[in-house]
């Protein structure tokens, strides 16, 4: 898998680090993360997005991009579990409200990733 980091120059900086994305993948079963062939840290600013999430998932590329500049470390990571089990579970709605077993399905992974020293 490959992760691509968009170029920027100036604050805020990405909540995840390469390290950081690198782990949460191989933390996850292997069925959510070869889903995914790329990933990219946009240099865009997520608020500044017309998105509606920070976590975007192209199923004919099998790209993740990531709009993470600014955000807070956990909520991102936690968006990419939800996210990939999403993929995984070919769900259309990532909402974790409608969807409680999405937050059972990645707590796993994600204590994992909290407990994780980078």
């Amino acid at each position: 898998m490959k992760i691509v980091i968009g170029k920027f120059s100036n604050e805020p900086f990405h909540a995840l680090s390469k390290k950081d994305v690198n782990l949460l993948f191989k933390l996850v079963p292997s069925e959510w993360a070869k889903l995914v062939s790329s990933v990219v840290l946009s240099s865009k600013i997520f608020k500044k997005t017309k998105l509606t999430k920070p976590v975007e998932y192209a199923a004919t590329s099998k790209q993740l991009s990531i709009y993470s500049r600014g955000e807070i470390r956990e909520d991102i990571a936690r968006q990419i579990l939800i996210e990939l089990a999403s993929i995984a579970a070919q769900s259309e709605e990532t909402n974790s409200e409608k969807h409680p077993a999405l937050d059972i399905a990645i707590k796993p992974y994600m204590d994992k990733f909290l407990k994780a020293k980078i």
